[in-house]
């Protein structure tokens, strides 16, 4: 019981300290503004360390900005074979690992469930969801920099950011269902490591691509019916 109280008690006072937004404040924050959602193509290298998969890998993210962020993101192995394929949107992350045949499909929130999967899509839908002003539930100073409280993409994460004086976003935090908690750190804007218990990943964005209409069949993931469902339904 002791170590179960101290872990809700720590898991509060992540969340304590922040004071609702002004409106002066929120202009110092320097936050882009509002745009209509701006569909992307990125491509992406990852070195992931992890008791499950480790190794260097290449990929493309396409995603979807905004209110409502989507993203697709497919990565392959040294030797060319498709290492995950991976569907996030704020009510489905659904998405499989081609050599063992193991994948989800969950409804958000209802079917949520600790996954490497859906750890990764969560991560993703939060990114690019951006920081706008209609997300900041509270502030706190930090330096030259302040903490965010951000009201989250799927309900029942929740998540802090830490915006420079410029602008730019260098850190998130993350707690999520049954205690897990993660974090993601920016050095510069096109490179950032993801860390939880057990596992970092290094990201290193490689290149973007603009594009002027979103590409919706990229957003549409059908998983084989082979595939074994581990978590979630098959829809």
């Amino acid at each position: 019981m002791r170590p179960l109280l101290a872990a809700v008690l720590l898991a509060g006072a992540g969340c304590s300290g922040f004071a609702a937004p002004t409106p002066e404040i929120l202009r110092q924050l320097k936050l882009p503004p509002s745009s209509p959602p701006d569909p992307a193509r990125y491509r992406v290298h990852l070195s992931v360390d992890s008791p499950w998969l480790a190794g260097e890998f290449d990929g493309v993210v396409v995603a979807l900005g905004g209110p409502s962020p989507m993203a697709r993101a497919q990565f392959f192995g040294d030797l060319g074979p498709k290492m995950l394929d991976l569907f996030a949107g704020p009510g489905r992350i659904a998405g499989f690992f081609p050599s063992t045949r193991e994948g989800v499909d969950c409804a958000l929130p209802s079917e949520a469930a600790p996954h490497l999967l859906l750890f990764l899509g969560v991560t993703l839908l939060e990114d690019f969801a951006g920081i706008r002003e209609d997300r900041i539930l509270g502030i706190r100073k930090d330096g030259e920099g302040w903490w965010l409280n951000l009201k989250p993409v799927v309900p029942g994460l929740e998540i802090e950011a830490r915006q420079a004086s410029d602008g730019r976003t260098m850190e998130r935090r993350f707690r999520w269902i049954y205690g897990l908690r993660w974090s993601e750190r920016w050095d510069g804007r096109d490179a950032c490591t993801i860390t939880a218990s057990g596992l970092v990943i290094k990201v290193r964005l490689q290149g973007m691509e603009r594009l002027q209409t979103g590409p919706a069949r990229a957003f549409e993931l059908s998983l084989p019916a082979d595939i074994r469902i581990v978590e979630g339904s098959r829809k």
